[in-house]
C-alpha cells in the first residue's frame, strides 16, 4: 500500500472481530487502521451505505443488498461475523390475540425498517415456513429510518406499510441494551421483530414462539440455511486503490473465525445473537467458515427474499456481490 496511506475500518468488539482488535489476528501488511466502535456494529450502518466515510465496514446483509441495488459504490467479501434466527426476536403484545404465525394477518407488526435485516428474513420465513400471507400484515416502520437515512428503496404496493415516529429510537440506543418498546407495551402495535433475542419481555409482552429452538430446527431441516446478519463491505474506490486489501481482510477473518469456533467448542462462547451456541452446534451450524462456497445457500436465500419482497429490483447471482469469493 502507498506509504502514509491507511485504509480505515470501524469495527465492533464481538464474536470473531474482537480478535482483530486485541491483536490475536493481524491483517497482513499491518496498515489497516481499526477504529473500535463498541460492542455492536449498527451505529455505523447508516454512514456506510450513504456517505461511506470508511474503506471497510460491517453491515447488515439486507442493507448491503439494497444499497448495491440502489447503485451505491460498494462491494463485499464473503465474511459474515454474525448470524441469527429472527424467531428469537419476535415479540407480541399479550392482548393482541396472536397465538401463532397465521394470527399475524391483519395485525400491526413493528420493524426496524421495512427492508431491515430481521424484517426481510422473517417475512421470508413466514412465507415459506409457515405459509402466512405477509402482504396481509400491516408493517409498521419509523418515520425517519436512522439505519438507512435518505437512501430510498422501494416498498412494493403489495404490502401494507405504516409509519410512526420514534419506533427505532425506542428500541436501539447506542451503548445500551434493548429496552421494552412503549408502542408494543401500549398495544399501538401488536408485535415487533427485533434483532437477536429482541427486547426484554414484560408482563404485557411475550415471545411469539413458545419454543423458538424447535422452530429453528424445523427451518434448518427444511432449508439448511443459517440466516446471515452482517457482512464485511468495502468502498469500491478503496478496492481500486488497495487491490490487495480484500484478500488480506478475508484471510485475517478466516483466522479470526477459527479462533471464535475454538472458543465455542471450549464452551467459552455460549450465546450468538441470542441463540445458545450449543443449539447451533447440535444443528450443525457451528463451527462454520467463511467464503462463498460454504455460504452460497444463505446468500442465495437472502437475495431471493429481498427480490420477492420488492426491496431490490435485480435478482443477483451470489458472485455479483463479492470482490473475492
Amino acid at each position: 500500500m502507498t506509504p502514509g496511506s491507511r485504509p480505515t475500518f470501524p469495527i465492533a468488539r464481538r464474536y470473531d472481530t474482537r480478535f482483530l482488535l486485541d491483536g490475536s489476528v493481524e491483517i497482513e501488511g499491518g496498515d489497516v487502521e481499526l477504529h473500535e466502535i463498541g460492542g455492536l456494529p449498527w451505529p455505523v450502518f447508516r454512514d456506510m451505505i450513504t456517505s461511506i466515510p470508511h474503506d471497510v465496514g460491517e453491515q447488515a446483509f439486507a442493507h448491503y443488498l439494497i444499497a448495491k441495488d440502489q447503485g451505491k459504490p460498494l462491494t463485499a467479501i464473503p465474511a459474515f461475523p454474525s448470524r441469527f434466527f429472527p424467531h428469537y426476536g419476535f415479540v407480541v403484545n399479550r392482548r393482541s390475540g396472536i397465538e401463532e404465525p397465521r394470527d399475524l394477518v391483519g395485525k400491526k407488526v413493528g420493524v426496524l425498517g421495512f427492508g431491515a435485516n430481521p424484517a426481510v428474513w422473517m417475512r421470508g420465513i413466514l412465507t415459506h415456513q409457515y405459509d402466512v400471507p405477509v402482504e396481509r400484515i400491516v408493517w409498521v416502520e419509523d418515520v425517519e429510518d436512522p439505519l438507512f437515512g435518505d437512501l430510498a428503496y422501494p416498498r412494493s404496493k403489495r404490502f401494507q406499510v405504516e409509519r410512526v415516529p420514534g419506533l427505532v429510537s425506542q428500541l436501539l440506543v447506542p451503548g445500551r441494551d434493548m429496552r421494552p418498546v412503549e408502542l408494543l407495551e401500549r398495544g399501538e402495535i401488536d408485535a415487533l421483530i427485533a434483532p437477536a433475542g429482541g427486547p426484554p419481555r414484560t408482563e404485557r409482552t411475550r415471545s411469539l414462539f413458545a419454543d423458538p429452538a424447535a422452530e429453528i430446527r424445523g427451518y434448518a431441516a427444511e432449508t439448511g440455511v443459517f440466516p446471515i446478519n452482517t457482512v464485511i463491505t468495502l468502498r469500491q474506490s478503496s478496492v481500486e486503490r488497495y487491490p490487495e486489501l480484500p484478500k488480506r481482510l478475508l484471510s485475517a477473518l478466516h483466522s479470526a473465525r477459527r479462533l471464535y469456533n475454538q472458543e465455542v467448542a471450549a464452551g467459552r462462547e455460549t450465546d450468538h445473537m441470542g441463540i445458545e451456541t450449543g443449539l447451533l452446534r447440535d444443528i450443525g451450524f457451528l463451527p462454520d467458515d467463511y467464503g462463498l462456497a460454504a455460504n452460497r445457500a444463505a446468500v442465495r436465500m437472502m437475495i431471493q427474499y429481498c427480490y420477492e419482497q420488492g426491496v431490490i429490483r435485480r435478482l443477483y447471482e451470489p458472485e455479483d456481490l463479492f470482490v473475492v469469493t
